[in-house]
Protein backbone atom coordinates (compact mmCIF):
# COMPACT_ATOMS: atom_id res chain seq x y z
CA UNK A 1 0.00 0.00 0.00
CA UNK A 2 1.01 3.65 -0.46
CA UNK A 3 2.69 4.93 2.72
CA UNK A 4 2.22 8.66 2.15
CA UNK A 5 -0.78 10.57 3.49
CA UNK A 6 -1.93 14.18 3.50
CA UNK A 7 -0.26 14.94 6.86
CA UNK A 8 3.53 15.20 6.86
CA UNK A 9 4.01 15.04 10.64
CA UNK A 10 2.76 11.48 11.13
CA UNK A 11 4.57 8.16 11.43
CA UNK A 12 3.19 5.16 9.52
CA UNK A 13 4.24 1.61 10.28
CA UNK A 14 3.09 -1.68 8.73
CA UNK A 15 4.06 -4.73 10.76
CA UNK A 16 2.54 -8.18 11.43
CA UNK A 17 -0.50 -7.34 9.33
CA UNK A 18 -1.22 -4.17 11.28
CA UNK A 19 -1.14 -0.54 10.20
CA UNK A 20 -0.13 2.05 12.80
CA UNK A 21 -0.61 5.79 12.27
CA UNK A 22 0.69 7.95 15.08
CA UNK A 23 1.16 11.70 15.60
CA UNK A 24 2.81 13.62 18.44
CA UNK A 25 0.13 16.34 18.32
CA UNK A 26 -2.67 13.77 18.02
CA UNK A 27 -5.93 13.73 16.06
CA UNK A 28 -9.45 14.84 16.78
CA UNK A 29 -11.43 11.81 15.63
CA UNK A 30 -14.94 10.45 15.26
CA UNK A 31 -15.55 6.80 14.55
CA UNK A 32 -17.18 3.44 15.11
CA UNK A 33 -13.97 1.60 16.01
CA UNK A 34 -13.82 -1.42 18.31
CA UNK A 35 -11.71 0.72 20.66
CA UNK A 36 -11.80 4.51 20.61
CA UNK A 37 -15.26 5.02 19.14
CA UNK A 38 -17.19 8.27 19.45
CA UNK A 39 -15.68 11.77 19.32
CA UNK A 40 -12.32 12.03 21.07
CA UNK A 41 -8.68 12.95 20.77
CA UNK A 42 -6.30 10.09 19.96
CA UNK A 43 -2.57 9.96 19.34
CA UNK A 44 -2.49 6.66 17.42
CA UNK A 45 -4.80 4.85 14.98
CA UNK A 46 -4.44 1.08 14.50
CA UNK A 47 -5.92 -1.11 11.77
CA UNK A 48 -5.35 -4.85 12.27
CA UNK A 49 -5.99 -7.49 9.59
CA UNK A 50 -6.84 -10.80 11.26
CA UNK A 51 -6.89 -14.24 9.69
CA UNK A 52 -10.42 -15.57 9.38
CA UNK A 53 -9.83 -18.41 11.84
CA UNK A 54 -8.06 -16.14 14.34
CA UNK A 55 -11.14 -14.32 15.62
CA UNK A 56 -14.80 -14.21 14.79
CA UNK A 57 -17.64 -11.75 15.41
CA UNK A 58 -18.82 -14.06 18.19
CA UNK A 59 -15.61 -13.59 20.18
CA UNK A 60 -15.82 -9.87 20.87
CA UNK A 61 -14.19 -10.08 24.34
CA UNK A 62 -11.14 -11.85 22.94
CA UNK A 63 -10.98 -9.35 20.10
CA UNK A 64 -11.05 -6.35 22.43
CA UNK A 65 -8.39 -7.94 24.64
CA UNK A 66 -6.20 -8.57 21.60
CA UNK A 67 -6.55 -4.96 20.46
CA UNK A 68 -5.79 -3.71 23.98
CA UNK A 69 -2.59 -5.77 23.93
CA UNK A 70 -1.75 -4.31 20.53
CA UNK A 71 -2.30 -0.78 21.82
CA UNK A 72 0.11 -1.40 24.69
CA UNK A 73 2.97 -1.87 22.23
CA UNK A 74 5.80 0.58 22.92
CA UNK A 75 5.41 2.06 19.41
CA UNK A 76 1.85 3.16 20.09
CA UNK A 77 1.15 6.63 21.48
CA UNK A 78 -1.85 6.51 23.80
CA UNK A 79 -4.73 7.16 23.76
CA UNK A 80 -5.39 5.16 20.61
CA UNK A 81 -8.26 4.06 18.38
CA UNK A 82 -8.20 0.51 17.01
CA UNK A 83 -10.19 -1.51 14.48
CA UNK A 84 -9.99 -5.08 13.19
CA UNK A 85 -11.15 -6.91 10.09
CA UNK A 86 -10.46 -10.05 8.06
CA UNK A 87 -8.08 -8.96 5.30
CA UNK A 88 -4.45 -8.68 4.27
CA UNK A 89 -3.38 -5.25 5.47
CA UNK A 90 -0.82 -5.06 2.67
CA UNK A 91 -3.65 -4.99 0.12
CA UNK A 92 -5.05 -1.84 1.72
CA UNK A 93 -5.80 0.97 -0.74
CA UNK A 94 -4.59 4.47 0.10
CA UNK A 95 -5.79 7.49 -1.94
CA UNK A 96 -4.99 11.13 -1.24
CA UNK A 97 -6.84 14.06 -2.84
CA UNK A 98 -5.53 17.45 -1.75
CA UNK A 99 -6.03 17.61 2.04
CA UNK A 100 -7.86 14.28 2.35
CA UNK A 101 -6.48 10.73 2.61
CA UNK A 102 -8.73 7.66 2.58
CA UNK A 103 -7.28 4.31 3.70
CA UNK A 104 -9.55 1.33 2.99
CA UNK A 105 -9.06 -2.35 3.89
CA UNK A 106 -11.60 -4.92 2.75
CA UNK A 107 -12.40 -8.58 2.20
CA UNK A 108 -15.67 -9.22 0.38
CA UNK A 109 -14.59 -12.53 -1.14
CA UNK A 110 -15.04 -14.53 2.07
CA UNK A 111 -16.25 -11.97 4.60
CA UNK A 112 -18.28 -8.77 4.43
CA UNK A 113 -15.50 -6.77 6.01
CA UNK A 114 -14.43 -3.20 5.23
CA UNK A 115 -12.68 -0.69 7.46
CA UNK A 116 -12.13 2.94 6.46
CA UNK A 117 -9.78 5.56 7.87
CA UNK A 118 -10.05 9.16 6.65
CA UNK A 119 -7.35 11.70 7.56
CA UNK A 120 -8.03 15.42 7.05
CA UNK A 121 -5.16 17.92 7.07
CA UNK A 122 -7.19 20.63 8.80
CA UNK A 123 -8.34 21.68 12.24
CA UNK A 124 -12.08 21.11 12.37
CA UNK A 125 -14.97 21.57 14.81
CA UNK A 126 -16.93 18.52 15.94
CA UNK A 127 -19.98 19.32 13.81
CA UNK A 128 -17.88 19.45 10.63
CA UNK A 129 -16.14 16.22 11.62
CA UNK A 130 -19.54 14.55 12.03
CA UNK A 131 -20.59 15.73 8.55
CA UNK A 132 -17.41 14.24 7.08
CA UNK A 133 -18.10 10.94 8.87
CA UNK A 134 -21.56 10.92 7.27
CA UNK A 135 -19.97 11.60 3.88
CA UNK A 136 -17.59 8.65 4.36
CA UNK A 137 -20.49 6.31 5.22
CA UNK A 138 -22.44 7.39 2.13
CA UNK A 139 -19.37 7.06 -0.11
CA UNK A 140 -18.76 3.52 1.13
CA UNK A 141 -22.36 2.56 0.31
CA UNK A 142 -21.99 4.14 -3.13
CA UNK A 143 -18.86 2.06 -3.80
CA UNK A 144 -20.67 -1.14 -2.78
CA UNK A 145 -23.39 -0.32 -5.32
CA UNK A 146 -20.82 0.66 -7.95
CA UNK A 147 -19.23 -2.78 -7.82
CA UNK A 148 -22.39 -4.86 -7.44
CA UNK A 149 -21.63 -5.98 -3.90
CA UNK A 150 -25.04 -5.10 -2.52
CA UNK A 151 -27.84 -7.44 -3.46
CA UNK A 152 -30.17 -9.57 -1.40
CA UNK A 153 -28.74 -12.87 -2.58
CA UNK A 154 -25.07 -12.20 -1.77
CA UNK A 155 -25.00 -9.48 0.87
CA UNK A 156 -27.01 -8.62 3.94
CA UNK A 157 -25.57 -5.67 5.89
CA UNK A 158 -27.20 -6.88 9.10
CA UNK A 159 -25.29 -10.16 8.99
CA UNK A 160 -22.00 -8.78 7.70
CA UNK A 161 -18.56 -8.81 9.22
CA UNK A 162 -16.69 -5.99 10.87
CA UNK A 163 -17.36 -2.52 9.56
CA UNK A 164 -15.48 0.40 11.12
CA UNK A 165 -15.12 3.96 9.89
CA UNK A 166 -12.86 6.56 11.49
CA UNK A 167 -12.49 10.19 10.40
CA UNK A 168 -9.63 12.13 12.01
CA UNK A 169 -8.36 15.69 11.55
CA UNK A 170 -5.20 17.45 12.67
CA UNK A 171 -6.87 19.06 15.66
CA UNK A 172 -9.99 20.76 17.07
CA UNK A 173 -11.41 24.15 16.17
CA UNK A 174 -14.05 25.41 18.57
CA UNK A 175 -15.87 27.85 16.33
CA UNK A 176 -16.82 28.00 12.66
CA UNK A 177 -17.10 31.31 10.81
CA UNK A 178 -19.65 31.81 7.96
CA UNK A 179 -17.05 31.74 5.18
CA UNK A 180 -16.07 28.20 6.25
CA UNK A 181 -19.49 26.77 5.30
CA UNK A 182 -18.51 26.50 1.64
CA UNK A 183 -15.18 25.01 2.69
CA UNK A 184 -17.05 22.35 4.70
CA UNK A 185 -19.14 21.48 1.62
CA UNK A 186 -15.97 21.11 -0.47
CA UNK A 187 -14.41 18.91 2.22
CA UNK A 188 -17.47 16.66 2.21
CA UNK A 189 -17.26 16.26 -1.56
CA UNK A 190 -13.54 15.47 -1.36
CA UNK A 191 -14.15 12.88 1.37
CA UNK A 192 -16.90 11.28 -0.72
CA UNK A 193 -14.68 11.16 -3.80
CA UNK A 194 -11.62 9.93 -1.91
CA UNK A 195 -13.44 7.20 0.05
CA UNK A 196 -15.42 6.06 -2.99
CA UNK A 197 -12.25 5.68 -5.07
CA UNK A 198 -10.32 3.95 -2.28
CA UNK A 199 -13.22 1.61 -1.46
CA UNK A 200 -13.53 0.83 -5.16
CA UNK A 201 -9.84 -0.06 -5.31
CA UNK A 202 -10.20 -2.29 -2.26
CA UNK A 203 -13.20 -4.04 -3.84
CA UNK A 204 -11.26 -4.59 -7.07
CA UNK A 205 -8.61 -6.28 -4.93
CA UNK A 206 -11.42 -8.56 -3.68
CA UNK A 207 -12.33 -9.63 -7.21
CA UNK A 208 -15.14 -7.20 -8.03
CA UNK A 209 -16.99 -6.47 -10.20
CA UNK A 210 -18.48 -9.96 -10.38
CA UNK A 211 -18.79 -12.21 -13.40
CA UNK A 212 -22.11 -13.67 -14.48
CA UNK A 213 -21.06 -16.98 -12.90
CA UNK A 214 -20.53 -15.17 -9.59
CA UNK A 215 -24.06 -13.76 -9.84
CA UNK A 216 -25.37 -17.26 -10.55
CA UNK A 217 -23.47 -18.59 -7.53
CA UNK A 218 -25.05 -15.82 -5.41
CA UNK A 219 -28.51 -17.31 -5.97
CA UNK A 220 -27.27 -20.71 -4.83
CA UNK A 221 -26.58 -22.33 -8.18
CA UNK A 222 -23.38 -24.05 -9.27
CA UNK A 223 -22.69 -25.01 -12.88
CA UNK A 224 -22.71 -28.68 -11.85
CA UNK A 225 -26.25 -28.20 -10.47
CA UNK A 226 -27.34 -27.13 -13.95
CA UNK A 227 -25.59 -30.11 -15.53
CA UNK A 228 -27.34 -32.50 -13.15
CA UNK A 229 -30.73 -30.93 -13.86
CA UNK A 230 -30.11 -31.20 -17.59
CA UNK A 231 -29.20 -34.86 -17.40
CA UNK A 232 -32.37 -35.76 -15.49
CA UNK A 233 -34.56 -35.31 -18.58
CA UNK A 234 -32.15 -36.91 -21.02
CA UNK A 235 -34.10 -39.14 -23.45
CA UNK A 236 -33.26 -41.18 -26.52
CA UNK A 237 -29.58 -41.64 -25.68
CA UNK A 238 -27.69 -43.33 -22.90
CA UNK A 239 -26.32 -41.08 -20.17
CA UNK A 240 -22.54 -40.76 -20.35
CA UNK A 241 -19.68 -38.74 -18.98
CA UNK A 242 -19.11 -37.33 -22.47
CA UNK A 243 -22.62 -35.82 -22.56
CA UNK A 244 -22.08 -34.32 -19.10
CA UNK A 245 -18.82 -32.72 -20.21
CA UNK A 246 -20.39 -31.43 -23.41
CA UNK A 247 -23.29 -29.94 -21.48
CA UNK A 248 -20.94 -28.34 -18.95
CA UNK A 249 -18.86 -26.78 -21.71
CA UNK A 250 -21.94 -25.60 -23.60
CA UNK A 251 -23.30 -23.86 -20.49
CA UNK A 252 -20.00 -22.00 -20.07
CA UNK A 253 -19.99 -21.08 -23.76
CA UNK A 254 -23.59 -19.84 -23.59
CA UNK A 255 -22.67 -17.66 -20.62
CA UNK A 256 -20.31 -15.79 -22.95
CA UNK A 257 -23.32 -14.63 -25.00
CA UNK A 258 -24.22 -11.05 -24.03
CA UNK A 259 -27.91 -11.67 -24.65
CA UNK A 260 -28.01 -14.77 -22.44
CA UNK A 261 -26.12 -12.86 -19.74
CA UNK A 262 -28.59 -9.97 -20.05
CA UNK A 263 -31.58 -12.27 -19.49
CA UNK A 264 -29.92 -13.95 -16.48
CA UNK A 265 -28.92 -10.70 -14.77
CA UNK A 266 -32.37 -9.23 -15.48
CA UNK A 267 -33.97 -12.31 -13.96
CA UNK A 268 -31.82 -12.15 -10.84
CA UNK A 269 -32.61 -8.47 -10.31
CA UNK A 270 -36.32 -9.03 -10.96
CA UNK A 271 -36.47 -12.04 -8.62
CA UNK A 272 -34.92 -9.97 -5.83
CA UNK A 273 -37.35 -7.07 -6.35
CA UNK A 274 -40.35 -9.41 -6.32
CA UNK A 275 -39.10 -11.34 -3.30
CA UNK A 276 -38.66 -8.07 -1.37
CA UNK A 277 -42.06 -6.77 -2.58
CA UNK A 278 -40.44 -3.60 -3.90
CA UNK A 279 -43.12 -3.04 -6.56
CA UNK A 280 -46.35 -1.73 -5.08
CA UNK A 281 -49.36 -3.88 -5.83
CA UNK A 282 -47.30 -6.81 -7.16
CA UNK A 283 -47.10 -10.11 -5.28
CA UNK A 284 -45.90 -13.22 -7.11
CA UNK A 285 -45.02 -15.33 -4.06
CA UNK A 286 -47.41 -18.06 -5.24
CA UNK A 287 -46.23 -17.90 -8.88
CA UNK A 288 -49.69 -16.91 -10.21
CA UNK A 289 -50.89 -18.33 -13.51
CA UNK A 290 -51.24 -14.85 -15.02
CA UNK A 291 -47.48 -14.31 -14.62
CA UNK A 292 -46.14 -15.48 -17.97
CA UNK A 293 -43.43 -12.91 -18.70
CA UNK A 294 -41.00 -15.18 -16.84
CA UNK A 295 -41.79 -17.98 -19.31
CA UNK A 296 -41.29 -15.56 -22.20
CA UNK A 297 -37.84 -14.77 -20.79
CA UNK A 298 -37.07 -18.48 -20.37
CA UNK A 299 -38.11 -19.24 -23.96
CA UNK A 300 -36.03 -16.30 -25.17
CA UNK A 301 -32.94 -17.73 -23.44
CA UNK A 302 -33.53 -21.16 -24.98
CA UNK A 303 -34.16 -19.65 -28.42
CA UNK A 304 -31.04 -17.51 -28.22
CA UNK A 305 -28.89 -20.59 -27.61
CA UNK A 306 -30.39 -23.16 -29.96
CA UNK A 307 -33.32 -21.72 -31.89
CA UNK A 308 -36.96 -22.78 -32.13
CA UNK A 309 -36.42 -26.44 -31.22
CA UNK A 310 -35.05 -25.35 -27.84
CA UNK A 311 -38.35 -23.62 -27.03
CA UNK A 312 -40.13 -26.99 -27.12
CA UNK A 313 -37.39 -28.45 -24.92
CA UNK A 314 -37.89 -25.53 -22.54
CA UNK A 315 -41.50 -26.59 -21.90
CA UNK A 316 -40.28 -29.99 -20.72
CA UNK A 317 -37.84 -28.49 -18.23
CA UNK A 318 -40.28 -25.81 -17.12
CA UNK A 319 -43.00 -28.34 -16.33
CA UNK A 320 -40.81 -31.05 -14.75
CA UNK A 321 -38.51 -28.60 -12.88
CA UNK A 322 -35.72 -31.17 -12.38
CA UNK A 323 -33.01 -30.75 -9.75
CA UNK A 324 -32.04 -27.21 -8.80
CA UNK A 325 -34.79 -25.75 -11.02
CA UNK A 326 -37.43 -26.88 -8.52
CA UNK A 327 -35.77 -24.88 -5.74
CA UNK A 328 -35.82 -21.53 -7.52
CA UNK A 329 -38.29 -18.66 -7.42
CA UNK A 330 -40.98 -17.91 -10.02
CA UNK A 331 -38.66 -15.95 -12.32
CA UNK A 332 -35.37 -17.79 -12.01
CA UNK A 333 -36.82 -21.27 -12.47
CA UNK A 334 -37.86 -20.28 -16.00
CA UNK A 335 -34.64 -18.42 -16.79
CA UNK A 336 -32.48 -21.42 -15.87
CA UNK A 337 -34.89 -23.93 -17.41
CA UNK A 338 -34.37 -21.97 -20.63
CA UNK A 339 -30.58 -22.03 -20.20
CA UNK A 340 -30.53 -25.81 -19.65
CA UNK A 341 -33.02 -26.51 -22.42
CA UNK A 342 -31.08 -24.39 -24.88
CA UNK A 343 -27.76 -26.02 -23.99
CA UNK A 344 -29.18 -29.55 -24.13
CA UNK A 345 -30.67 -28.82 -27.55
CA UNK A 346 -27.43 -27.30 -28.77
CA UNK A 347 -25.21 -30.26 -27.93
CA UNK A 348 -27.49 -32.63 -29.88
CA UNK A 349 -28.13 -30.46 -32.93
CA UNK A 350 -25.44 -32.12 -35.14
Amino acid sequence: METKICLNDVALKIDNNSLLIRRDDGFLSIGSCTIGSGIKTVNSIINYGAKYDEYSPLHNKEEVKFLHDLINDENVFKPAAAMMGYYDIKSTVNITINEITAIVSADYEKNNSMNIIVIVNKKLDEQTLLELFKAAVEAKSAALWDYGVINHFSFDPLTGGRESILVACSGPRETKVPEEIEDQYNLQKMVEKCVREAAGGALRNCGFPKSVIDFINDVGIEIEDLVEAGMELLVGVEESEEIQINLHNQILKSLEDLNVVSFIISGIRLEEDYEKHRVKGVNVDDDPAYLYSDEVMGMAVANQIAGTKAIFNFKRYDEAKPGIIGNLGPVLDDIFAGLIAGCMSKIFED
